[in-house]
């Protein structure tokens, strides 16, 4: 990780020069060494690592996905409102995710999609305020949940 670190410093950097390979080093140390303690990244990485990495980037461009979904949704409700499916709404649902951090993500991603709120997490049960009855509909078995869940039986 250290290599990979210190290539992807010089690269953005633009220039070779003795302070930046100095501060790369420097930097991709630390960064190698906080990665290793607070996230338990092995120091060399591995072909799990590659695979998680992997997934990782396919949830972040989903997550993007479905906030530029979600935005439009949102403004065609503010542009017309009778396209609102009912009142505001209060949800709770058993996510299924065993994983503290899975569920931790889990509501972020509800939160960050606009017209959902995460209001609670609790045990793997969710409280979230949906805009109206068709962002409420389903969470229990949204695409975040599949993926996540998938994620847990590997």
């Amino acid at each position: 990780m250290f290599v990979l670190l210190l290539l992807v410093w010089i690269v953005l950097n633009g220039s070779l020069n003795l302070q930046v390979i100095a501060a790369g080093v420097v930097i991709s140390a630390v960064l190698s060494w906080a990665s290793y303690r607070l996230l338990q990244l092995p120091p060399m990485g591995g072909a799990g690592r590659i695979d998680r990495f992997s997934r990782a980037v396919f949830y972040i461009l989903y997550l993007a996905w479905e906030i530029l979904r979600a935005n439009l949704q949102v403004m065609g409700r503010i542009l017309f409102p009778k396209r609102r499916k009912g009142a505001p709404k209060l949800t709770w649902f058993q996510s299924g995710l065993k994983e503290p951090g899975h569920q931790m993500l889990l509501a972020n991603s509800i939160t960050l999609t606009p017209g959902t709120i995460t209001v609670s997490l609790k045990n793997g049960r969710l409280c979230v305020y949906a805009m109206d009855q068709e962002f409420a509909a389903g969470l229990s078995e949204c695409g975040f949940v599949q993926k996540l869940r998938r994620w847990e039986e590997k």
